[in-house]
């Protein structure tokens, strides 16, 4: 492949694989995928009402057959770059990759989106039950949103978990319907006359739905059944409380590495140990300050040591006013000192920060005297507060 096609090739990769990151088209590539997914779902909801659907056939056949080009073309180009993930070092072999490529999962979803559509389109198949593999384009979601995504980890990574609550609530399931089938199958032979029948009442009692239409009608029915809602409302809430709880750690697990990122990048903090650079991440929480909020202000008690995340600071003191970008801090001197701030510190652009209280602080002084040094070192050849500007000397 020419030079000229490596290029064409990479660039298009960074729109639609890693674009989101920063590249600008990528972002706008990204939004406009997220809305003419959303917008199909809406269509196939909107299409099933008969007056709406019969009025405007037409456009809605023109939108599917465009959204099928451009989800078709997306996927294509998908399959083109992917060989942009292979590492140089490895030989020569892109096809062999991008067979590989084809097979994961979320090229699989992209690959379900379009493929019934396209295929019952030949075979004459009743159009109408598209609408059902059309929904299954709403999981494409899964590669525009982080927090889905996220969710799909947690669900494989605790597999065996909820493989295993799924075993046992069938089991359950299956229990409880043998037991109504001997107490009930004599007062409601239709509800009750075969284990399968008695399923129905089994699995809506114990999901805790309990539809009513069919209910126990002995007095033994009736005890067997307040039993089982009180298992049901334990068993049954397990994969609900497996799934939250590996979510929040998958959350804090993403959250943490990019505090901890961040802390070890800051020069303040460069070239500590890992396990102090470790402790450090621990203690600090994330605050987002909007457009022109005050942060701190000139004479206010020092009380947290600021890491900016992303926006923009300006800091405004009687010399004058400079600015804070991503990676500067400010406040580490004044909690040194155990004084109050020497300037005013306002949000230029809506900004996330990193906070560290001064307990936490004077903590970790205390108990690590290499960051006491090194913060003692940073600002012996400095009367300024606060790091953010050119290099490791100059401080604002």
């Amino acid at each position: 492949m020419v030079e000229g096609q490596k290029n064409l090739r990479r660039q298009i990769f960074e729109i639609i694989e890693i674009g989101g990151s920063g590249h600008l088209i990528g972002r706008f590539f990204d939004a406009f995928m997220v809305v003419l997914i959303l917008l199909n779902v809406c269509a196939v909801a909107i299409e099933t009402v008969e007056d709406i659907g019969a009025y405007y056939q037409t456009e809605f056949l023109y939108f599917e057959v465009c959204s099928l080009i451009i989800f078709s073309f997306e996927y294509l180009l998908r399959i083109w770059t992917c060989v942009e993930y292979r590492p140089q070092s490895e030989p020569n072999g892109n096809n062999r990759f991008r067979f590989k490529f084809i097979f994961s999962p979320l090229m699989l979803i992209d690959f379900i989106a379009i493929a019934p559509t396209i295929l019952f389109s030949f075979i004459g198949f009743d159009l109408r039950f598209l609408r059902v593999f059309r929904f299954l384009r709403l999981f494409k979601l899964m590669r525009y949103s982080p927090a889905l995504s996220s969710l799909g980890s947690v669900i494989y990574e605790e597999r065996r978990a909820l493989i295993a609550t799924l075993i046992i609530m069938l089991g359950l399931a299956l229990f409880a319907s043998s037991i109504m089938y001997y107490l009930e199958r004599s007062v409601q032979p239709e509800a009750f006359g075969n284990i399968p029948s008695a399923m129905w009442w089994a699995f809506s009692t114990l999901t805790t739905i309990g539809y009513g239409d069919v209910v126990p009608l002995t007095a033994l029915g009736k005890v067997f059944g307040v039993l089982m809602m009180i298992l049901g409302v334990g068993v049954y809430a397990l994969p609900i409380g497996i799934i939250a709880s590996g979510f929040a750690n998958e959350i804090h697990r993403r959250d943490f590495v990019i505090r901890w990122g961040l802390v070890a990048n800051v020069p303040l903090f460069h070239g500590l140990d890992a396990n102090l650079i470790n402790t450090i991440a621990k203690r600090l929480r994330s605050q987002v300050v909007e457009t022109g909020k005050l942060i701190a202000y000139e004479g206010e008690t020092a009380d947290k040591l600021f890491l900016i995340v992303s926006g923009s600071i300006k800091r405004r003191d009687e010399s004058g006013e400079t600015y804070l970008k991503k990676g500067a801090f400010f406040g580490a001197r004044s909690l040194l000192q155990r004084t109050s701030f020497h300037a005013n510190y306002i949000a230029t652009a809506r900004a996330q920060l990193l906070v560290l209280d001064a307990v936490d602080f004077h903590h970790l002084l205390d108990h690590y005297p290499s960051l006491k040094d090194r913060i003692d070192n940073t600002y012996n050849n400095s009367s300024k507060e606060d790091y953010g500007q050119t290099n490791m000397d100059e401080y604002e």
